[in-house]
């Protein structure tokens, strides 16, 4: 079947005629092919130049890779329609390379058989990794891209990996990422006979990670990098972020402080004092680190019914909830999370009843298994309440050096001549988004106006990563496509707030136990959302005009 990208007049036709609630996902289609044969040699017998991969030279060639000798376990041709023994039925015919690094990094590569776009693309990885988060990176796939993505060194979920194990650790640190970028790029260019033309990456969350320290430490790997929510500081996030607010809400008998009950009064106290700061009055809040908000205006007062207000000690947790960890002294440790992301805060680490602690323990002891840097880890035996404040942050700090994406000076990625697109979601409940916009600000610092290969994107509401009451989803690899390929930098990016449920997914994958629907394809249709706004640089922010459709990008305006 040909594939047939539709232009916005087509696709308005095909809504009048199927109805503007038509269930319809838009293919991408893949370039022409070129006209020169010659170059066309290694997709002229897919099988053939899967099964050449195998050969004893080429296995030579990958074995004598400086610093990460490599292997092809398996390479096989997948038939179009998924990888996964799914109904994907917009991903094209690969050749699907499982391979090893030495001593124990895997990767799985993937490789359109026909149509090439001529680009590489790797894709991160979530959490302690251990696995193929394929979905992540299917959105490049589908653009015929050359996709890889790696377990980072280890299988398996949870940090057991990292319980004595120093080189577990380098490879989770930056190792894994660099190497299987060099591996990867090999096979690329014995597959279809030429090097690619660009090189990306994009990753969220420990994706994020490892994208900044691509960034910061290999700037040579990539021309353009998409670093969504990194985790700045591996071992602190846990104790300082997410344990903090789960310690700071639980009473001396276990039980909450805060409770779920109580959410919608202060969402809604929030809402009255800076939902119209941008202009509109929707529940959302554009900018919420310019909302001022004091719980304490909550407090009972004499006779008022509990159930419309709070006690002196739920205000104090909405308050630490919002200032981040502190030590006894009083100094601040680490970032909160903004007022109007209340909704976050009833989540799976605990935060708020009813939901289950499933992060205290063992299980949630992300320090216990990678070390503190100095002694024998604590392995399983570490509780995240062991957690001292005022002790431990030295401890971290040590080990940080080796996993943190934390040096601002990006004077090898701008010499290198790449361009790094940053986001993170204002909603966040697992990394707090002021924690990139202090790197930004220091970069800014270190590098002078950063503008012309480093740009920061705040979506308004969205989550970790993706989802939200704000624009969850956004077009990142076409923003930096443009950006290398034909020197568009991204003055905005659109952010879609999807229709829910999003009728397009076959199936869910599991990240931290919360469902993660198959990632948005783009050109996006129209009756998959309900709302589109701009999101412009940092610190700019949008502003709605006052004149027609919110949920149009047409009637927002940027403000400083």
């Amino acid at each position: 079947m040909r594939l047939i990208l539709l232009g916005a007049a087509s696709i308005a036709a095909a809504m009048a005629a199927c109805g503007a609630d038509a269930q319809f996902t838009p293919n991408i289609a893949p370039p022409a092919a070129p006209t020169d044969p010659a170059i066309f040699r290694g997709l002229s017998q897919p099988q053939a130049a899967c099964t050449k991969l195998f050969t004893r030279e080429f296995g030579e060639r990958l074995a004598a890779i400086p610093d990460g000798p490599a292997a092809i376990n398996s390479a096989r041709i997948v038939p179009a329609g998924g990888t996964h023994g799914l109904a994907d039925n917009d991903l094209p015919e690969i050749c699907r390379v499982e391979g090893l690094i030495s001593p124990t990094i895997g990767f799985l590569l993937r490789m359109p058989t026909s149509g090439w776009n001529d680009k590489f693309m790797m894709g991160g990885c979530g959490g302690p990794c251990g696995t193929y988060l394929e979905d992540r990176i299917d959105q490049a796939l589908v653009r015929h891209y050359a996709v890889v993505t790696t377990d980072m060194g280890h299988k398996g979920p949870g940090w057991l990996f990292a319980y004595n194990n120093p080189g577990g650790k380098i490879d989770f640190a930056y190792r894994a990422t660099h190497l299987t970028a060099v591996v990867a790029k090999e096979i690329v260019t014995a597959f279809y006979t030429r090097r690619a033309t660009h090189n990306y990456y994009l990753g969220c969350s420990t994706g994020g990670r490892q994208g900044m320290i691509e960034a910061q430490r290999f700037p040579a790997d990539f021309d353009g990098i998409i670093a969504g929510a990194p985790v700045y500081d591996e071992l602190g996030d846990a104790p300082y972020f997410l344990d903090w607010n789960t310690r700071v809400n639980t009473a001396r008998d276990g039980s909450s402080i805060l409770t779920a009950d109580k959410i919608p009064l202060i969402h809604a106290a929030v809402l009255r004092q800076c939902d119209a700061l941008d202009g509109l009055k929707d529940g959302l809040l554009m900018n919420p680190l310019k909302c001022g908000f004091d719980p304490k205006t909550l407090v009972c007062r004499a006779g008022q019914d509990t159930a419309s207000c709070l006690t002196n000690d739920q205000a104090d947790v909405a308050q630490k909830f919002h200032d981040g960890a502190r030590n006894s002294k009083g100094e601040r440790l680490y970032w909160g999370i903004p007022w109007g992301a209340e909704d976050q805060w009833i989540n799976y680490f605990g935060w708020v009843s009813p939901t289950t602690r499933q992060y205290t323990g063992a299980g949630y002891a992300i320090a216990g298994y990678l070390g503190f840097g100095s002694g024998a880890p604590e392995g399983a035996g570490y509780r995240i309440s062991d957690f001292d404040y005022d002790r431990d942050p030295s401890r971290l700090a040590m080990a940080g050096m080796i996993y943190n994406p934390s040096n601002p000076d990006l004077s090898g990625f701008r010499a290198a001549g790449g361009k790094l697109i940053l986001f993170h979601g204002m909603n966040d409940n697992n990394i707090p988004v002021e924690a990139s916009i202090d790197y930004y600000l220091k970069s800014q610092r270190s590098n002078g106006n950063t503008s012309d290969y480093f740009r920061l994107f705040t979506p308004p509401g969205m989550n970790h990563c993706r989802d939200g009451d704000g624009g969850g989803d956004a077009d990142w690899i076409s923003a930096l496509e443009n950006w290398v390929e034909r020197g568009k930098a991204p003055d905005q990016i659109i952010a879609y707030h999807l229709k829910a449920p999003y009728p397009s997914v076959p199936r869910a994958m599991e990240d931290y136990g919360a469902p993660y629907a198959k990632v948005t394809r783009y050109p996006i249709y129209p009756a998959l959302y309900d709302r589109a706004r701009p999101v412009y640089p940092w610190p700019v922010m949008a502003r709605y005009t006052g004149k027609g459709d919110p949920a149009s990008p047409a009637n927002w305006r940027p403000q400083n």
